[in-house]
């Protein structure tokens, strides 16, 4: 019968099965020893906006375009697909509602251009 029959849940190196302690990093190790699924940590990170961010930046879209299109062009430059088109839509929309208001305010006398 071998006398290695668990590993160290610290540095993954083999142990006898009465011993407690490490021998190569000094860690104490627990009774039973499971192997690790993953050798190092993983992030779990979810990069959708849920629907209170996505209605935050519509009404920031429609009362305060030129934030929008600032936030937007931020997000332009991310590296995951899903935020640089919300970047893109940000940006456009707040270009084409830039431009519906300078007519309605052109419309309405509210600003004038001399030329």
């Amino acid at each position: 019968m071998s006398r290695i029959s668990r590993v160290c849940s610290y540095c993954e190196k083999p142990m006898g099965a009465d011993e407690f302690k490490c021998k190569s990093c000094g860690n104490l190790v627990a009774t039973k020893t499971a192997q690790p699924e993953r050798s190092h940590m993983t992030e779990d990170y979810n990069p959708i906006l849920d629907r209170f961010a996505i209605v935050l930046l519509v009404v920031i879209t429609i009362f305060f375009p030129p934030i929008a299109m600032t936030i937007g062009g931020v997000m332009l430059f991310n590296d995951h697909p899903y935020k640089k088109d919300t970047g893109k839509l940000l940006v456009t929309s707040a270009i084409v509602l830039m431009i519906v208001f300078i007519f309605i305010f052109i419309g309405t006398g509210t600003l004038t251009i001399s030329l």
